[in-house]
């Protein structure tokens, strides 16, 4: 899944002051290390989904499952960072608004890629309904990553453009693949050597989708270490 995008300051110790630096780096390493958790337990997760490992689907489905909790606990700790961000400003731009409606879109496709990770269970075995679930997620990631792109230049104010665009085009282009790899669930081939093909195909779709989320949260993340280190180095020639 996508994970917000933002170029301002962050506020994710929220129960600190934003003063305190060392404190909100500290959450924001936490996020991206369970990003990279997240996003290596899809990308694992979808090789189950390949024809060969049918047997295994439910280990692919609990998987899924795990994997978009913890990319739920990250996308609601960004949603609750925004909405502290919004409390803190007396007027709202039109970018803080869009900014609140990409983690909001991030957080609800999470929300409903954990629910349908669960109807793949072979126990409870409703595809098409699992199907829909991602399809209307991998929608709002599709919006969420959309908005965020747009969002990002009007607020950037540091050098890092290169690492932003990077890291956008992989959340857009994964959001793609994960709504191009869902629909066909829904549809219901004439032979077993059909149904073969076609799960093979969409198995690679979420392994490089999935892929491309992990890559899009370490360049992410790199740019927030550098961010970082600039900030310090700000701060330390303020009290000089």
């Amino acid at each position: 899944m996508p994970h917000l995008i933002s170029d301002r300051p962050r506020l994710l110790s929220l129960w600190r002051d934003e003063d305190d630096l060392s404190s909100q780096a500290r959450w924001e390493n936490i996020q991206a290390y369970l990003y990279a958790i997240g996003g290596l337990a899809f990308v694992f997760g979808s090789v189950f989904f390949f024809p060969a490992l049918d047997p295994f689907m439910n280990v692919g489905a609990w998987i899924f499952f795990w994997g978009s909790i913890l990319y739920l606990v990250v996308s609601g700790h960004d949603l609750a960072e925004v909405i502290r961000y919004r409390r803190q400003k007396r007027r709202l731009s039109e970018v803080d608004r869009m900014e609140w409606g990409a983690a909001f879109a991030y957080f609800a496709g999470t929300i409903l890629f954990m629910i349908g990770s669960l109807f793949f269970l072979s126990w409870i075995d409703q595809v098409e309904v699992g199907a829909w679930c991602f399809i209307v997620g991998s929608l709002l990631f599709v919006a969420g990553s959309t908005i965020n792109v747009l969002q990002v230049p009007g607020k950037s104010k540091r050098g890092n453009m290169q690492l932003i665009n990077l890291t956008a085009v992989t959340f857009v282009s994964g959001s793609i693949l994960f709504t191009v790899a869902s629909i066909p669930y829904l549809w219901s081939p004439a032979t077993e050597d059909e149904i073969r093909v076609l799960n093979t195909f969409l198995a690679s779709q979420y392994v490089v989708g999935s892929a491309l989320f992990f890559l899009g949260g370490i360049t992410n993340f790199r740019r927030c270490l550098a961010n970082q280190r600039r900030e310090a180095a700000e701060r330390g020639n303020e009290s000089n």
